[in-house]
């Protein structure tokens, strides 16, 4: 079945490096909101405003009826940090005959915070403040089982688990 795979994470949960190995494996478009905000002059990590997270959405959801027409697998990298926005989605690929998948990075608070402080040294990618993460962990509603979840924890490698859970149409 035609599938969007929506990414669900805390920021430097991973999502971005499983994301686009999702997006390789299938051969499939991958749409990301750090990107769209990125272009736009904004950094999640400082903090953006309600209504420009509403702007990058509509951007990232405008993407989609083309790529959905062509019967393609898509890869959305957001942090889909709340049930509503999952369900933004969910019901906005229903009349195109898309499930959705919700990728879910199940990642300790604890790893998350020491990935940012290696980048805090590295400076590999754009940072996120610490009240950001904080007020993110508070608030963040991880999928339930009522959503249709594949759950990737850190102890596994990537490849191994998209090996797991993907499937092509050249395997």
């Amino acid at each position: 079945m035609k599938t969007l795979y929506l990414l669900c994470g805390m920021p430097f949960s991973g999502k971005t490096t499983l994301g686009k190995s999702i997006a390789q494996h299938l051969s499939c478009p991958y749409i990301s909101l750090d990107e769209i905000n990125e272009a736009k002059g904004l950094f999640g990590g400082d903090g953006i405003p309600v209504e420009e997270w509403e702007k990058t959405h509509f951007l990232a959801m405008e993407q989609l009826p083309s790529l959905m027409e062509s019967g393609q697998n898509i890869v959305v990298d957001d942090t889909s940090c709340f049930r509503w926005l999952r369900e933004r989605f969910i019901d906005f690929v229903k009349p195109y005959d898309y499930q959705t998948v919700i990728v879910f990075l199940d990642i300790p608070l604890s790893v998350i915070k020491k990935r940012m402080k290696q980048n805090e040294e590295t400076k590999a990618r754009h940072r996120v403040k610490q009240n950001i993460i904080e007020e993110m962990a508070k608030t963040f509603e991880p999928p339930q089982a009522d959503e249709n979840v594949v759950r990737y924890s850190v102890n596994q490698s990537i490849d191994e688990w998209i090996a797991k859970h993907f499937v092509t149409n050249l395997d």
